[in-house]
């Protein structure tokens, strides 16, 4: 019998990874004189969460082991964290080079210390200053500011549930704090059967996508335009505008607006050339032509983006073996990272705009096409029958 030398495998050594979540290391004397959000932004300055990792070398046709599903992302808030806590954490972390979530672009010591913030985009090195010019054209002049999706905000409060966060809201938008606006046929939904005998059975359709932002920042937005107005000869387009900007005053909750409702048809039409107004649409070609929903400027923009970067993550885990990926070789496939360590700064490109990865499967987990888990060497992410 010949003699047999065994050695472990390449593939058996890896980096295991902390899952402890910084979120939870709050001090209790800091909890006594700071408010919700300053103490959110504190542990966020001084913890330094998902650094740049190594590129770990991994077979992407292996079954990832599951160890179980409690997980605690960096992002997510407890129940006594307000909701308004939870949207200034996506609007302050949305742009990957700024966020306080992770360091793979600018450490938080520069993060905090540099203003405005739009100058850390042009601190980054690979991308050329045309790029850089056209990232804060996208981002200024065709994308709607303070918007966040009612799915991102289910994925940050995921251990209290949805209708703890339908509860929330609820109270917010009655208070006047927050607005919601609801965009029919909005979101495209691809579901495929999990079950082994309806294998490849495809279902198409779209569902509505609701947006959340802070009434005040809304009614701002509406007074800028007012001012515009009011320098033009557009004294109907004027009048119209202001009477819109009352019923929005006045009723907090309205999701939707009528023709017998302080505007007349006339009125309405002139408030959906400026994006305030949409006609409202229950199927894909059915219009009903005297209701129309309140709407946000540039939302469309918004849920471009969102629904990119949401096509994104669903095509690279469909090519995926199993279906799965490591959360650390997700992000470095949306940045372009190699294994050479080559960075191709895809993420700051169209149609992603420097757009963070964590509020993409913030949405996409809330939405339930995504599931999160725990594994030896890290956090784990997999498709569910829901596409």
């Amino acid at each position: 019998m010949s003699n047999l030398r065994y050695s472990a495998a390449n593939t058996s050594r890896v980096n295991k990874k902390n899952p402890i979540s910084p979120i939870k290391k709050h001090k209790t004397q800091l909890k006594k004189i700071l408010t919700q959000q300053e103490r959110y932004k504190q542990n966020l300055k001084k913890n330094e969460l998902s650094p740049s990792p190594n590129i770990t070398k991994t077979k992407e046709d292996e079954k990832l082991v599951i160890e179980n599903y409690d997980v605690q992302l960096d992002f997510q808030l407890s129940s006594n964290d307000d909701i308004l806590v939870a949207i200034d954490t996506i609007l302050e972390n949305q742009w990957a080079e700024s966020t306080f979530l992770h360091s793979r672009f600018h450490s938080n010591e520069i993060v905090e210390k540099t203003n405005p913030k739009e100058n850390l985009l042009f601190l980054l090195s690979g991308l050329s200053m045309e790029t850089k010019a056209d990232i804060i054209k996208y981002r200024k002049a065709f994308l709607s500011e303070g918007l966040v999706t009612l799915n991102q905000l289910y994925s940050i409060y995921d251990h209290q549930g949805q209708t703890f966060v339908d509860r929330s809201l609820e109270i917010k938008i009655r208070q006047g704090k927050l607005k919601k606006f609801i965009i029919t046929n909005a979101s495209p939904i691809i579901s495929r059967s999990p079950q082994k005998w309806q294998s490849g059975k495809t279902t198409y359709g779209f569902e509505n996508a609701e947006v959340i932002a802070k009434t005040q920042d809304y009614l701002n937005l509406i007074k800028r335009d007012i001012t515009k107005l009011e320098n033009s000869d557009d004294d109907f387009l004027l009048s119209s505008l202001k009477k819109f900007h009352t019923f929005v005053e006045n009723n907090p909750t309205s999701l939707f607006i009528g023709e017998n409702e302080l505007l007349d048809k006339k009125e309405l039409s002139s408030l959906v050339r400026l994006g305030y107004v949409t006609l409202t649409s229950n199927h894909l070609n059915e219009i009903e032509s005297h209701h129309y929903s309140i709407s946000y400027p540039n939302c469309g923009t918004f849920l471009k983006l969102v629904n990119s970067g949401r096509s994104w993550l669903v095509k690279l885990l469909t090519k995926t073996k199993f279906k799965q990926i490591l959360e650390e070789s997700l992000f470095n496939k949306w940045e372009g990272l190699n294994s050479q360590g080559t960075n191709k700064m895809n993420n700051f490109r169209k149609p992603f705009y420097g757009y963070d990865l964590h509020w993409i499967l913030a949405d996409s987990l809330g939405a339930g096409i995504i599931e999160v888990f725990n594994t030896p060497v890290g956090r784990g992410w997999q498709l569910t029958g829901k596409l």
